[in-house]
């Protein structure tokens, strides 16, 4: 068989197991929606955040409002709609940026704590104490110290939720080792090494998946919930907590203004959660 036949098998496998359930088919186009909402934000929307509007308008299908602008516009003339999606293409970017640094810290350390067990009591011993620590306290006590700015909250923000992930992988990783399969191939002569990369591994990826979801969720609303709050309000870069935070000012007259970003999170939370539950969520419910 050609490679050009196994990439075509591939694909088409790829392709039905995205349409093997009415969760995986709303999911995967939702998020497809959410991509091309967050890349083409400049060059299809041609969204800017300009004072050059009237103020104050109202959503278009209110009376008076303008069918040039959707959500109507704020104070400053700013369009709502395009403060929007400003605010949720820096509202994916930043998350996706934190979970990935999570990831790529978390696999290295649960790495070296399967491989070095000397490690484990020491690094399980710090984790559990700064599981305890909520990141919006982290945030207050850093804004205190340090600059109040946008990377030092999502770095706060990635070391609250970074020793939870790490732990919940290895808790699972330990726990597949000692299974009666693993043992086997120990009693065979197997490295450890090869054990958890062919083995262990493929075998909890549902659960690495699953934590990744969750840590998403996890910091895309601990990011806004965070700038909502006034912490890190960096007005070149606006992401939805910055507008929910901004718009409440007009929450009286027009509220869609404020509502719409809190919306904005919700679908996108529940869409990346339909997906991991369309893959793996149904196989181990049966």
């Amino acid at each position: 068989m050609s490679r050009v036949t196994k990439l075509v098998n591939a694909i088409v496998s790829c392709f039905n197991k995205l349409h093997s359930n009415v969760y995986l088919i709303i999911s995967f186009y939702g998020i497809l929606v959410i991509a091309f909402v967050a890349l083409s934000t400049k060059w299809f929307f041609h969204a800017h955040l300009n004072p050059i509007y009237p103020a104050l308008l109202p959503p278009a299908w209110w009376a008076n409002g303008d069918l040039n602008h959707i959500l109507g516009t704020n104070a400053k003339g700013q369009d709502i709609f395009d403060y929007l999606l400003i605010g949720y293409r820096s509202s994916i970017s930043m998350t996706l940026k934190a979970v990935f640094y999570v990831i790529v810290i978390g696999g290295l350390i649960n790495y070296l704590m399967f491989f070095i067990s000397f490690l484990r009591p020491i690094i399980l011993f710090i984790f559990k104490f700064c599981m305890v620590v909520p990141p919006l306290l982290g945030v207050i006590a850093i804004s205190m110290v340090l600059e109040d700015d946008i990377t030092n909250m999502l770095l706060v923000i990635g070391l609250s939720y970074t020793p939870r992930f790490i732990y919940n992988i290895h808790q699972r990783a330990i726990d597949e080792w000692h299974k009666t399969y693993i043992t086997a191939y120990r009693l065979d002569g197997l490295s450890p090494f090869s054990i958890f990369n062919h083995y262990i591994l493929p075998n909890i990826l549902p659960v690495y998946l699953t934590e990744i979801v969750s840590l998403f969720g996890s910091i895309i609303l601990a990011i806004t919930t965070i700038t909502f709050l006034g912490f890190a309000n960096d007005v070149s870069r606006p992401d939805l907590g910055m507008m929910m935070f901004k718009m409440k000012d007009i929450i009286g007259t027009n509220y869609l203004a404020f509502l719409a970003p809190g919306l904005a999170v919700v679908v996108t939370i529940t869409l990346v959660y339909l997906f991991n539950f369309g893959l793996y969520g149904r196989r181990a419910g049966h």
